[in-house]
């Protein structure tokens, strides 16, 4: 796609910054899921991979994603580098949305195989 097409198209994620508070969450009630299921190996295995899964979202965000934002000022300056953005930006997303479904399956998992005392 163009340039002024990809940024008239970017404008459409104005906003979803405040959504980002929601990784932040899963990776706290994450924790707390470890912590309740401690006391058994699988499950706590599984939520833990599940807490590395949302640490890795997190440091792919501000590692590759937010510079991007910031270099482009939200997608609304485009810099001489633009494309090489526009492709870190487009391969961050593509990284965190694998993580994330990785996530939710070990999450999934962790509830799935815990068992209750007894």
């Amino acid at each position: 796609m163009p340039q002024a097409e990809y940024f008239t198209v970017q404008g459409i994620y104005r906003g979803w910054a405040a959504l980002g508070a929601l990784w932040a969450l899963a990776l706290i009630l994450n924790i707390v899921l470890a912590f309740f299921v401690r006391s058994q190996a699988r499950p706590l295995g599984f939520s833990v991979a599940a807490v590395a899964c949302f640490s890795a979202m997190i440091i792919i965000f501000y590692h590759w994603t937010f510079p991007a934002n910031q270099a482009t000022q939200n997608w609304t300056v485009a810099p001489a580098n633009w494309q090489a953005l526009r492709q870190q930006w487009e391969y961050s997303h593509a990284a965190n949305t694998v993580i994330a479904f990785l996530a939710v399956c070990f999450v999934a998992l962790s509830t799935l195989c815990w068992k209750p005392p007894h």
